[in-house]
């Protein structure tokens, strides 16, 4: 079973990141998988989980949810074509190749639950890049991704 989370933004571009461990850990923490830099985030917020040929999603007690086609969550098994939102994002579900086209900004409208408001500083359109090298002793052929969604780093005055 190949599975991958999609990111899509309301700009309609998307980015697809592969979940190759049964578990891998979304959040703010520098030990996650996916690290998302965002006040909108928990250190741990939410888990992907493959097991016996399905694929779940569990918040993991996070302070602003996971919301699963607009529904908050606790645990629900998704499929391909679901999507996954948290922090201001908004995943695409992808297992063997489904949903095989994707409109971004629809799935990003689509996705975005309407009772969430905007978190404040944050980019509309992150940039998704390595996070650095893996652990010494992490077994895992996965590589961390950080999305940085704060823009207070660009062109600060100084104080």
């Amino acid at each position: 079973m190949q599975v991958a989370l999609i990111r899509v933004t309301p700009k309609g571009e998307s980015q697809r990141v592969p979940i190759e461990r049964q578990s891998t850990i979304i959040g703010r923490s520098d030990d996650c998988q996916i690290r998302v830099r965002s006040a909108g985030m928990s250190r741990k917020h939410c888990e992907v989980l493959i097991e016996d040929g399905s694929v779940t999603v569990r918040d993991l007690g996070s302070s602003n949810g996971t919301f699963v086609n607009q529904e908050k969550i606790d645990s629900i098994p998704v499929s391909g074509g679901d999507l996954i939102s948290f922090g201001g994002l908004v995943f695409v579900v992808e297992v063997d190749g489904e949903p095989g086209e994707i409109d971004a900004a629809l799935f990003f409208e689509d996705g975005i639950p309407d009772i969430l408001p905007p978190v404040a500083g944050q980019s509309p359109s992150p940039q998704m890049v390595p996070a650095g090298k893996a652990k010494a002793n992490d077994d895992s052929s996965m590589m961390d991704f950080d999305f940085d969604l704060d823009d207070d780093d660009e062109e600060q005055p100084p104080l």
